[in-house]
């Protein structure tokens, strides 16, 4: 039975999308040509050109694809959450399930951090949609746990998320030398039990049991 021809023109644009997203996380959208994602795609320029008009528009569609992607993590916290689990285990796992899903996610972390420094921040719809949802949401469950107020948990949370993000984005090398670690392994386990102390003072210095 033939493949129908909607499934091609959807797989095609994905596949667009795709080359064009592992470029431009390597190189910025700058160093990234049409041809460049093309030849990646293993298309025709005018393909490319076809689905997504020009390279801005398909700058955009990376963002937005970017942003949707990353946008799970609050699914990866709301793992930690289960009954029976005390506060300190709780945050404990919720610091192990996000760092989990940042180290997984290295390439949407590239392209937000590229974006951010291309075009000074993130634009306000993006950031309403996304960041602002995001925190709502986590600092909604977080706070009353903790005994704190939504504005301190979005500050905290937003902390430890920005060095979750660095971490990841460290080569081996890099690792090894902050952490004096002999292995990436064992780097990454010392930056796990780092982070977990770092969320701990955060979230729970001072707080009344």
């Amino acid at each position: 039975m033939a493949r129908p021809v909607g499934a091609d023109a959807a797989a095609t644009r994905a596949r667009i999308l795709d080359a064009a997203v592992t470029l431009v996380a390597e190189r910025g959208i700058d160093g990234t040509s049409i041809r460049d994602i093309a030849a990646g795609a293993k298309v025709s320029l005018a393909t490319v050109l076809h689905y997504y008009g020009s390279k801005e528009g398909l700058y955009d569609s990376c963002i937005d694809a970017m942003y949707a992607e990353l946008d799970q993590l609050r699914g990866a916290i709301f793992t930690a959450f289960r009954p029976g689990v005390g506060v300190e285990q709780l945050l404990d796992d919720a610091v192990t399930a996000a760092l989990t899903f940042v180290r997984q996610h290295r390439q949407a972390n590239r392209i937000l951090l590229r974006t951010i420094l291309d075009e000074g921040g993130m634009r306000p719809e993006r950031r309403d949609r996304y960041l602002g949802a995001f925190l709502d949401d986590v600092a909604a469950a977080l706070a009353p746990v903790f005994g704190l107020d939504a504005a301190q948990v979005k500050i905290r949370l937003q902390s430890l998320t920005h060095l979750m993000v660095r971490y990841s984005l460290h080569n081996a090398a890099e690792l090894k030398m902050i952490t004096g670690a002999k292995s990436e392994a064992d780097a990454a386990v010392v930056v796990e039990r780092h982070l977990v102390e770092v969320a701990r003072a955060l979230f729970l210095q001072g707080r009344v049991p």
